[in-house]
């Protein structure tokens, strides 16, 4: 890491000799005590200003992307976490983990922009604030574990996100064998089908930039929507009593509920790369704001699509809601759809793999190649992905297990430590409730990490045996 002089004069001074497009510069920073941090927001508009705009983001189009990374493919496995949660305790459980996933990703987003302004950055992303975090937040106490958390967040997003990509391929893989199978007759491995995603995902895999990103996320929404619709066009036929449904389930199967939930509705790692590629990225927080529009609508359409598919099936819902309907060209059709969704929503879940992999590897190239050696470190990414769908093709109980876990150590536990560590010296409010608030959270992510693990294990060893 570059070097940086650091001197706490009580006023703000902050002169980049550096690149701003990168964390790490060499610059000569005076800063004041993070207690002075300078909350105005035209302030950080002046930031934002220096970013590059030629391939900015609407305010739509952030948007779009912030529902599509955040719903996924996940909406239709909340059926699923309805029969581990119960029918009632499952409402307000959805809604309470919709709040707690909002409020952490507005945590993330805080934290950044404030770096933004204390640094001169025009943008950071996700490791690149937890670091930043470490290094201006607690009075610079905890500097010289900068880089170590960094690292942690840099492993469990790469992991996360990448072992999602898999499971994105061996999806589109499934659905593609189950169709031809059932209506042509033709049995072939899955491992085929796998191969020829390649020829797929590949291209659509190599769109970089956010801008470009959006017709795809406006698309892949589309075709969820229709999924999804046809999908209560079913569900709504010959509804059963909602007492003839438990309300609430037990301690232990409640854990998988909060695991699904989390992986039907998390989207933590792609926040940071759709708020840095904003036009206006102030418009991102606040009331409404994209982010808080965006997940009233996941929240909203996982709780009701859990709840009467819990209803309609009850015991005998499984992992995908599309599993329970009949085998008509309707119920098809939803197959196709959903597979095209997430064939579209692949790049975008890429974002956060190759970001994390490009900013540790892109120091050993030239910057003469740097361009073309980012492409062809992508693509080796995406035919990765499909080469572990290849090798096992039954990976989606291991990718349960690193997207529970993942995604409670992404989407909570990290969050509310940048939180925490940034704003340590200007306190945590009456009664140091903002403190116990962060507490409360960690607490539910160990729950996650620790209940969600054992139980996604278990069904692991179970599946192999």
């Amino acid at each position: 890491m570059a070097s940086t002089n650091i001197k706490n004069t009580g006023a703000l001074d902050i002169r980049n000799t550096g690149s701003t497009d990168s964390f790490n510069t060499s610059s000569q920073i005076e800063l004041a005590p993070a207690s002075t941090l300078d909350r105005d927001q035209k302030k950080k508009n002046e930031v934002a200003q220096s970013r590059d705009h030629s391939k900015a983001t609407s305010d739509f189009g952030a948007l779009l992307h912030v529902i599509k990374s955040s719903l996924g493919a996940g909406i239709l496995a909340s059926p699923d976490a309805f029969k581990h949660g119960g029918l009632i305790f499952s409402i307000f459980g959805t809604i309470f983990m919709g709040i707690v996933s909002t409020h952490c990703t507005h945590l993330v987003v805080k934290a950044s922009q404030d770096l933004c302004f204390m640094l001169k950055k025009p943008k950071l992303c996700y490791p690149e604030t937890a670091e930043a975090a470490f290094q201006e937040g607690a009075g610079k106490r905890l500097r010289r574990y900068a880089r170590l958390f960094r690292k942690m967040v840099d492993f469990s997003q790469f992991i996360t996100y990448y072992g999602i990509n898999t499971a994105y391929v061996l999806i589109i893989s499934s659905s593609a064998k189950e169709i031809v199978e059932y209506h042509f007759g033709l049995s072939y491995n899955i491992r085929w089908y796998s191969l020829a995603t390649t020829l797929l995902v590949v291209p659509i895999g190599c769109v970089k930039h956010m801008k470009y990103l959006v017709p795809f996320s406006a698309m892949a929404n589309f075709l969820l929507g229709i999924g999804i619709t046809i999908s209560f066009y079913y569900i709504f036929q010959d509804l059963p009593p909602i007492d003839s449904r438990p309300a609430i389930q037990s301690p232990s199967s409640i854990s998988l509920f909060l695991s699904t939930v989390l992986l039907g509705m998390e989207g933590i790692g792609t926040i940071m790369p759709i708020e840095n590629s904003m036009r206006h990225p102030s418009h991102f927080l606040g009331c409404p704001g994209v982010l808080n529009f965006a997940m009233l609508i996941v929240v909203s359409l996982i709780t009701s699509l859990g709840f009467f598919g819990y209803l309609k099936y009850g015991d005998k819902t499984v992992g995908s809601i599309t599993l329970n309907l009949p085998h008509d060209w309707l119920a098809e059709s939803i197959k196709i759809c959903v597979a095209l969704a997430i064939l579209f929503t692949y790049s975008l879940q890429l974002t956060a793999s190759i970001e994390v992999l490009w900013d540790n590897v892109k120091h050993n190239f030239n910057k003469e190649i740097q361009g073309k050696a980012y492409y062809v470190i992508r693509v080796l990414l995406i035919l990765g992905t499909v080469l572990l769908a290849i090798a096992v093709p039954n990976l989606s109980p291991v990718i349960s297990l690193i997207g529970a876990v993942g995604f409670a150590v992404l989407g909570i536990t990290i969050p509310v430590t940048i939180d925490t560590i940034l704003y340590w010296d200007e306190g945590f409010g009456i009664g140091n409730w903002v403190l116990w608030k962060n507490g409360i959270l960690l607490l539910i992510s160990l729950y996650a990490m620790i209940a969600g693990g054992i139980t996604s294990l278990i069904d692991i060893i179970e599946e192999y045996s």
